[in-house]
């Protein structure tokens, strides 16, 4: 089995230009990896792909919704998405800077005077408000046809050849990327230094009204506000509590100064990784680098998340081993116009904690669709579900390890058993990993589905997307250290890691019933 598995991945990385290797164990990454720090605290890592004249590049920055303090929830995104509207010098017609700084303070004075009349309990002037609105919106167009430039940026890079330009939002990062011909990286770095130091919110209005139309459309999806209620239940001090687009009342009513003061605390230099993968010269990429981003001022550390989950791990981290952890179970019930399901969700430690891998290949072989409870529950002696899945999900500062089953119906879209049936089913699997030793072949299987995955993560340009995410999160060789123990874990480590968080006082139970 391991034979052919390696055959296979030697397809993939002789494709990607790299010399076969008898097993992953001499893919060495720490010896691929040039790291550099320059003294603003910018840390750049770049790895060398010469089978093609590209550069994947990706400037990641240490944020996301975690960060976000109440009342302005979802201000990562929403800052993903201003990033793009240009800076002092980009985004502006020649000649119209300070027209269009002119056109921003008028419109930000009348934002100010809608939301102060708006705030108010009793006695609002709603004439008022109507009136400012309509002066604000008639700004707005005439700073669009005067001054603005739309999607400036986009092609800039699109008329050098860049190709999969797109940046996205989580709850611990905001990345911008894009591949580019080796020959435009200066370019690339004169861009996003000045997005990093001169980022100017022209349109942050309208932007705004973007923003949370994109809730809006999420809110039309069955079974959104189940799964948000469901979160956030999970997560009672974590911020991971937080979707990532934002709570409406919260995106609806941020303040451009609000998301200044965010940017200065999050989005500088020494908050950043910037992962430059392909034909990369680092002769030719660092005094770049240096020339372009060098400049920037550090500001000091970027506050980190305090908060920790109150869950069994943390109990008995700060209270002993023997703590009585005190029994406290949560459920979520709903009713949405979408298919039935339970989901059985269980706090873990943070991606760097030595139980981490076990979880992790615990729940590759839990869900499984060779093990007993997928071949039970879906195809064999009980056939309540239609999928079910299991995952051990290691984050930044938390981790959560899911159980999740969607419920088989009939022709009428009735379950053919009781939800809580399923879920007492969901269960018996879950106490049998705690006593039962995985199939050592089942193990096995998923090791090499882990390692297959985990090569093609390095292969060709893809590293740059790793290194990015594991650099931001911990430290990039956590990638490495990652897989190695993975490789390593044991049945009875997962009977361990099982026995310790899979447990009902660690639990938060979600059961959505189909609408009638």
């Amino acid at each position: 089995m391991r034979h052919r598995l390696f055959v296979w991945l030697g397809l993939i990385l002789a494709a990607a230009g790299w010399a076969v290797p008898a097993t992953a164990q001499e893919v060495s990454l720490t010896s691929q990896v040039i790291e550099r720090t320059l003294p603003n605290g910018l840390k750049v890592l770049m790895v060398k792909r010469p089978d093609a004249p590209l550069i994947r590049c990706i400037l990641a920055y240490r944020v996301g919704a975690v960060n976000e303090p109440p009342g302005i929830t979802g201000v990562s995104h929403f800052h993903e998405h201003m990033m793009f509207k240009g800076t002092y010098s980009m985004g502006i017609k020649p000649g119209t800077l300070q027209k269009d700084l002119e056109f921003d303070r008028q419109i930000d004075a009348l934002a100010a005077q809608i939301a102060a009349e708006e705030a108010k309990v009793k006695a609002r002037d709603e004439a008022k408000i109507v009136e400012w609105k309509k002066q604000m919106s008639d700004l707005l167009t005439r700073q669009k046809a005067e001054t603005i430039v739309s999607e400036e940026i986009w092609s800039a890079y699109q008329e050098a050849g860049g190709t999969g330009l797109n940046a996205s939002t989580g709850s611990e990062m905001t990345q911008y990327y894009v591949t580019l011909p080796k020959n435009k990286i200066e370019l690339y770095l004169a861009l996003e230094a000045d997005r990093m130091a001169n980022p100017v919110f022209r349109e942050f209005y309208s932007e705004r009204d973007v923003i949370t139309e994109e809730r809006r459309m999420s809110e039309n999806s069955p079974g959104f506000f189940f799964q948000e209620q469901l979160n956030a239940t999970f997560y009672a001090a974590s911020p991971y509590a937080n979707p990532v687009v934002g709570w409406m009342s919260d995106i609806s009513r941020v303040t451009k100064q609000e998301m200044i003061e965010y940017r200065d605390k999050y989005y500088r230099p020494d908050n950043a990784v910037l992962v430059l993968a392909g034909d990369v010269d680092e002769r030719i990429v660092m005094p770049l680098v240096t020339k372009y981003f060098g400049g920037i001022r550090s500001r000091g550390p970027s506050p980190r998340v305090r908060t920790e989950e109150p869950s069994v791990e943390y109990y008995r981290r700060t209270n002993g081993a023997s703590f009585k952890v005190p029994y406290i179970e949560k459920r979520v019930i709903g009713r949405a116009a979408t298919t039935p399901t339970v989901t059985v969700m269980f706090h873990i430690p943070p991606m760097w904690h030595a139980d981490a891998p076990a979880l992790y290949m615990l729940g590759r072989v839990l869900g499984a669709r060779t093990g007993k409870m997928y071949l039970d529950l879906v195809n064999g002696k009980l056939p309540h579900a239609t999928t079910v899945n299991a995952t051990g999900q290691a984050q930044m500062y938390d981790g959560a390890f899911r159980v999740i089953a969607t419920a088989r119906e009939t022709p009428a879209e009735t379950t053919v058993v009781p939800l809580d049936t399923l879920e007492q089913e969901l269960w018996m699997y879950i106490d049998d990993a705690k006593n039962t030793p995985a199939d050592p072949q089942l193990l096995q299987r998923a090791k090499n589905s882990v390692e297959a995955a985990y090569l093609q993560s390095l292969a060709g340009t893809a590293i740059a997307g790793t290194l990015a995410r594991t650099e931001v999160a911990y430290r990039w060789q956590h990638i490495e250290e990652e897989h190695k123990a993975r490789m390593a874990v044991t049945p009875a480590d997962m009977m361990r890691v099982a026995k310790t968080y899979l447990v009902r006082e660690n639990s938060v139970t979600g059961v959505l019933h189909r609408e009638r």
